[in-house]
């Protein structure tokens, strides 16, 4: 069953601040430049009356020459071990990944670019629509400002200072907020791809026969399902929710070894 957009997106948000996984217009991302694996490096310009020292500590000269890395011989020495290089800003369309209670009192956020699906190979776009691909995470399109089928690439994950999410703009600048079970599946997301998964999917193989708890259940509809896998087979879809996002039931005391995965435990 296709995500829809009813279920992903808050239809009243709250503007009053910048929250983890808002969906953000005209945020300036770096990338190197096109056609680059390795960063130019800038230096002033033999005329400039300014050295790469007194550039490293703020104090930017008119000109600069850029170089190829593997042709400046003091790369990398100055200051802190620091350079200036060149690279390439592009405004786009973000998710905030930084958790919410951080976006204040951190100096940066970070974020994950957003792009249409039709940037994804065609044979891949019915696993991304369905959030089975472990770097995307899906964004159905919505009216206005998410206007085809899209999706964040938590593989280009980066630092954008604070400074590009003042809080008079959010009400201007937000293309759609998550609701709680997005939110979620977002979390599952970059826990899946930069450490350990929340809980079981339809990838996972069942290691223990035993009764598991639905997570979408609990986050659509406030409810606790439970249901029997037996081991050695895929988990599948909750026949209420329609969602495959499970967590181990454990009776009390007897949590997994050094709590390798997220459960449930019984109060018995």
């Amino acid at each position: 069953m296709p995500i829809l957009a009813q279920d992903w997106y808050e239809p009243n948000p709250d503007y009053s601040s910048f929250y983890q996984g808002d969906v953000v217009r005209d945020v300036p991302v770096i990338f190197l430049p096109d056609r680059i694996s390795q960063w130019f490096v800038l230096r002033p310009h033999p005329r400039s009356t300014k050295w790469v020292d007194d550039v490293l500590k703020g104090e930017i000269c008119k000109w600069f020459e850029a170089f190829p890395e593997g042709n400046v011989a003091d790369r990398w020495t100055h200051g802190d071990k620091e350079e200036f290089v060149a690279a390439k800003a592009k405004m786009m369309t973000v998710v905030i990944a930084t958790q919410s209670c951080d976006i204040v009192q951190s100096n940066y956020n970070q974020v994950a670019p957003v792009y249409p699906e039709s940037n994804a190979k065609e044979n891949s776009r019915e696993h991304l629509r369905e959030n089975n691909i472990q770097h995307a995470f899906y964004l159905p399109a919505y009216s206005p400002h998410i206007p085809e089928n899209s999706y964040a690439d938590l593989s280009h994950l980066t630092l954008v200072p604070k400074k590009y999410f003042p809080k008079n703009t959010v009400n201007g600048r937000i293309s759609a907020r998550l609701t709680s079970l997005a939110m979620t599946k977002l979390q599952e997301h970059i826990a899946g791809y930069f450490g350990r998964p929340f809980g079981f999917s339809a990838r996972d193989t069942i290691h223990h026969s035993c009764e598991y708890a639905c997570i979408g259940c609990f986050y659509k509809h406030g409810i606790l399902t439970k249901r029997a896998f037996n081991e050695g087979v895929k988990f599948t879809k909750c026949e209420i929710c329609n969602d495959c996002r499970w967590l181990r039931i454990v009776p009390k005391g007897n949590l997994p070894e050094a709590q390798r995965e997220p459960v449930i435990t019984t109060t018995k």
